[in-house]
């Protein structure tokens, strides 16, 4: 019987190497791919992975992408049960403040270099029976939250693609879905909740939304929102009257 196989992206820290290490412990075939070339040779040479592949991938040049793919189907079998569209960005502080080149790098990462990442598994993912794609949004896709203008509006980016081709790439056997943290114990994390106070904060960490990945992989529907508060919110303001929405919003923002 062959091995189940992911591939992640952005896999050297965070989320995404908490991601592979939960499914290598459940015995899949681990891809690993990350900009930081140096930190997946570190991760394969450290024996944490009995069945896994890596190798250098930027996201934002399509051509690195597909060459992640290829590498990744040579060594898996020419099957990926599971995508985990992970790699991202982000720039804390009043929009105005921050400058072009950190605004295009979020562009460029969240927004280009997820719809890269989709667009050359496709092939990949329709050749595997039951196959799923798990996008990593944020619970900053439920409103729009300030001093992280960017960053949320490329994730309402993700929330929308997520829900077009979970209706696209149905007819192909491919369930499309995606997590929606909110700010957790990893660096990205710690950046913003010592830039920004956090209502929603939890003792959540990486191991909690590769679970939750998991689980969204093996559901139903386009959006998982992570913790009871986050859930709150994201069904709030599905139903508040416009003031109401922004006023919840503000609040839990601490603007």
């Amino acid at each position: 019987m062959r091995l189940k196989t992911v591939l992640i992206t952005g896999a050297a820290q965070g989320i995404g190497l908490a991601t592979a290490r939960h499914y290598a412990a459940l015995g899949w075939f681990v891809g690993i791919y990350d900009v930081n070339r140096s930190g997946i040779e570190e991760l394969l040479a450290s024996g944490d992975f009995a069945h896994a592949c890596g190798d250098y991938c930027d996201v934002t040049d399509y051509a690195s992408v597909q060459s992640m793919i290829t590498h990744f189907a040579e060594h898996a079998g020419g099957k990926l049960d599971l995508l985990v569209n992970n790699a991202g960005v982000l720039s804390i502080g009043h929009f105005v403040d921050i400058d072009n080149q950190s605004h295009d790098q979020i562009i460029d990462v969240n927004v280009r270099g997820a719809t890269n990442t989709l667009q050359a598994a496709f092939t990949l993912l329709r050749a595997t029976p039951g196959a799923a794609a798990v996008n990593l949004c944020s619970a900053s896709s439920i409103h729009g939250v300030p001093e992280l203008a960017v960053y949320s509006a490329s994730k309402f980016y993700i929330d929308g693609l997520t829900e077009a081709l979970h209706l696209e790439w149905r007819d192909h056997d491919i369930h499309v879905t995606c997590v929606k943290p909110p700010v957790i114990n990893t660096a990205m994390g710690k950046a913003v909740s010592a830039h920004m106070p956090q209502k929603l904060a939890k003792e959540l960490d990486a191991a909690d939304v590769a679970a939750l990945i998991q689980r969204a992989a093996e559901g139903h529907g386009t959006s998982f929102p992570m913790g009871a508060g986050v859930m709150l919110w994201y069904l709030l303001d599905k139903f508040l009257p416009n003031g109401l929405r922004h006023r919840l919003a503000r609040y839990l923002t601490a603007q």
